[in-house]
């Protein structure tokens, strides 16, 4: 079976990701699922403290098979969801 979820290969990837992370973002920042959209700003928006982003970057390590991401320099979830994608395919051929 062959999910569809964007108009090519990369952005089907992408909006896939992007519904796992907005949960994982919404877990660790205890905010609303909803809340979490692509203009959201991590720390003005969603409350994000140097507690909460600790608990994202394990988050994302545990939820993205051991990926690293320095998320206390990232301002916005569409800038998250890019460094994540693009952490998560680094080093593959394109």
């Amino acid at each position: 079976m062959c999910i569809k979820a964007g108009a090519n290969e990369l952005e089907s990837v992408k909006n896939l990701m992007s519904m796992a992370l907005k949960a994982v973002v919404a877990d660790a920042l205890n905010a609303e699922l909803e809340a979490v959209v692509e203009d959201a700003r991590l720390v003005e928006d969603l409350k994000m403290g140097s507690a909460e982003c600790r608990v994202l970057q394990e988050l994302l390590a545990d939820t993205f098979d051991g990926i690293q991401v320095d998320v206390c320099q990232i301002r916005t979830f569409a800038a998250l969801l890019d460094r994540v994608v693009l952490k998560e395919f680094e080093g593959l051929p394109v």
